[in-house]
């Protein structure tokens, strides 16, 4: 079902703010909830065309979003506008969830959140759509804004200080002011670069069959060499699960674009899950998986069914038929994320398998695409790596200039 921007922030903000927790002020950061209270998004130099064509944007990112109690009704995926709407309506949580991928999403496009105390706030709220819009103009392109900065980009998903789940994604009703202001502004003056807007993702292709060479089962040391003909492998060892930094992460392999799984092509898997028990803590744990050549991302990060995607942009590295790729230890309790593709470990676990000769760290890019999914949306950068030819999201976001 196709849609106009301006239809599509209007019908989405009048769910997302039917009902709501409380306002109140920031507290810790949390990837999976909204900040509190009431916030604007700025960008020095914006004008209300730049900020309405990103929130616009981000809207049909977050669009996609589902709370993890909403899935745990209905493992459907909410694939039109129409359903994803009669869910939002039904499920609080769904919306905390929608309002914490947009705030997400415009981090990662260089925004910054503004936060207003309650009474300011409160007030703004009560405004009529274009005095709003009217009151927050100059706020939204100010290199100081009004109020206070609580957000801006800083690669939060790879900070173990920062909290990347939330089981219930709490909101403040009529919170998010630019949105209030941007989804009843008189016609014409939202103009977004899409005429279209699709809110959610195409309709499934239905379950596709995968070859039966490719096993589920991880490799061990004493099977690496089983490998099925024409595959790659790749090992990867993740340590320090936590509730707060999850129990690991989730790689897909990347399609032509990226709403079209490989899978459908030519029937190999798609995606490997690097997960253990949050109880595992630190420690080695090795995993390998023999799977189909191509470019394998990082897609999210995983505390038991909740799910952190990193569609707005991930490192991703790639895989060649033969080859033995190491992707690195990674540390999910390291002060930044970062892999460590020193080879001694590897192959000592690797142990007497001919793989272990040909074993290689991987050569990771950042800025990597991919189909935005439940529960929350973000993107991870590793230090140090390259980026994606085009990619301006992230550390990449333009940074916009007074006109001359």
């Amino acid at each position: 079902m196709k849609i106009s921007a301006k239809t599509l922030i209007a019908l989405l903000s009048a769910s997302l703010f039917a009902t709501a927790a409380p306002a109140s002020e920031p507290t810790e950061l949390n990837l999976g909830r909204m900040t509190p209270g009431f916030s604007y998004f700025n960008k020095p130099f914006a004008d209300v065309k730049t900020h309405n064509d990103d929130l616009t944007a981000c809207l049909v990112e977050a669009a996609k979003m589902r709370s993890f109690a909403e899935q745990l009704g209905s493992w459907s995926p909410a694939w039109t506008l129409t359903a994803l709407l009669e869910s939002v309506k039904a499920d609080a949580n769904t919306r905390g969830t929608l309002l914490a991928g947009l705030e997400n999403c415009m981090v990662v496009r260089g925004w910054r959140v503004v936060h207003l105390d309650d009474a300011e706030g409160a007030a703004l709220a009560a405004l009529p759509a274009a005095d709003l819009m009217a009151k927050l103009t100059p706020w939204l392109g100010a290199e100081s804004p009004h109020g206070e900065i609580v957000r801006t980009w800083h690669n939060d998903a790879a900070l173990a200080a920062v909290n990347h789940f939330s089981l219930h994604a709490s909101h403040t009703n009529k919170g998010q002011l630019s949105l209030l202001a941007a989804a009843t502004t008189p016609s014409g003056a939202i103009k977004a670069n899409r005429q279209d807007a699709e809110a959610a993702k195409p309709a499934p292709v239905g379950k596709v069959a995968i070859d039966p060479k490719w096993s589920k089962k991880k490799l061990k040391p004493e099977t690496l060499d089983t490998a099925p003909e024409g595959s790659a492998i790749f090992i990867v060892n993740v340590t320090g699960f936590s509730m707060r930094q999850g129990n690991g992460f989730a790689f897909n392999r990347m399609g032509p674009d990226a709403d079209t799984a490989p899978s459908t092509i030519d029937h190999g898997p798609d995606q490997v899950e690097a997960l253990a028990s949050t109880l595992a803590g630190g420690g080695t744990h090795f995993m390998a998986f023999a799977v189909p050549p191509g470019r394998w991302r990082v897609y999210g990060m995983w505390n038991g069914g909740i799910g952190l995607n990193f569609c707005l942009g991930a490192p991703a590295f790639e895989a060649k038929a033969g080859e033995v790729i190491y992707a690195g230890k990674l540390d999910m309790k390291q002060e930044k994320l970062a892999p460590d593709l020193a080879l001694g470990d590897v192959t000592a676990w690797a142990g007497s398998a001919k793989a272990a000769a040909r074993i290689k760290p991987a050569v990771w890019i950042n800025g990597t695409r991919g189909a935005c999914a439940p529960n929350s949306i973000y993107a991870l950068e590793f230090d140090g790596a390259p980026f994606e030819e085009g990619y301006a999201l992230g550390s990449k976001a333009p940074v916009l200039r007074a006109a001359p």
